[in-house]
């Protein structure tokens, strides 16, 4: 189980892996908080989910990825006035060693985050 927040770099092209720097838990040090990638320390079934808010008049569309290939993406369109969240969550069944990350999916990404509207990247081990 792992529960991060914050991300490097708020603006960043398409493709890029998102790294959460401040990592609230991670009990079986799955989460790498320097490549920003959760490596399932066993097999079995995995829940994640994401938060992800988009800077005002921006667009933020993020995915989940395991092992190179998406898994689903999710967007979140801010209006002129106020900055905009939305999550997601995918529950994947993991061979041990097998990888998941969260990377951006546009190429203009303006995160928004603070103190009421963090972003974030968690994942739970369900069952063997």
């Amino acid at each position: 189980m792992f529960q991060t927040t914050g991300i490097q770099n708020s603006h960043v092209g398409a493709n890029i892996r998102l790294v959460f720097p401040s990592v609230t838990y991670n009990y079986g040090s799955g989460y790498n908080d320097a490549t920003g990638k959760f490596t399932a320390p066993v097999s079995g079934l995995y829940a994640f989910v994401k938060q992800m808010c988009a800077d005002v008049n921006h667009n933020v569309i993020t995915q989940f990825v395991r092992n190179g290939y998406k898994i689903l993406s999710s967007e979140s369109t801010a209006p002129n006035y106020a900055p905009t969240c939305s999550s997601a969550q995918v529950f994947q069944y993991l061979s041990k060693g097998d990888q998941v990350w969260v990377e951006s999916a546009f190429e203009s990404f303006f995160a928004h985050y603070g103190p009421l509207r963090d972003v974030s990247f968690a994942g739970v081990f369900l069952h063997m």
